[in-house]
């Protein structure tokens, strides 16, 4: 009986979670990381313009990458510079397997917009 009131606060919670908000803002966001294959250091380059192509500086972008099984801590780094719409930051891939990497732009007005990328990455 206990194992079942357990499970069964354990699926109330799970049903009461928030699913994340939709985006406010309507852009173009792009992510390169390179190397985006191995293991260790690299380079991760965001693009970001309006739907009319046009390149958005100023803007707050946080790069959160996941691993697609529980446990392992992501990796999350963040930056305001950016020139011609162009936001670089220095990534670190730490560990092989399958990740997802979230990027969350937003704008000084506090609109947002985020996109997901997915990642296979060797040891």
């Amino acid at each position: 009986m206990l194992r079942f009131l357990f499970l069964l606060i354990v699926v109330l919670l799970a049903a009461c979670r928030q699913p994340p908000p939709a985006n406010t803002a309507d852009l173009d966001i792009t992510l390169t990381i390179v190397p985006n294959s191995i293991v260790g250091d690299a380079l991760a380059v965001v693009t970001v313009r309006d739907r009319a192509g046009q390149p958005i500086d100023n803007a707050r972008v946080v790069v959160r990458g996941d691993m697609t099984h529980a446990g392992m801590v992501p990796v999350i780094v963040e930056t305001s510079t950016s020139t011609n719409g162009r936001y670089e930051l220095d990534y670190r891939w730490t560990m092989g397997g399958d990740w997802f990497v979230d990027v969350t732009v937003t704008l000084p007005d506090g609109t947002f917009a985020r996109e997901r990328f997915n990642f296979t990455i060797r040891s």
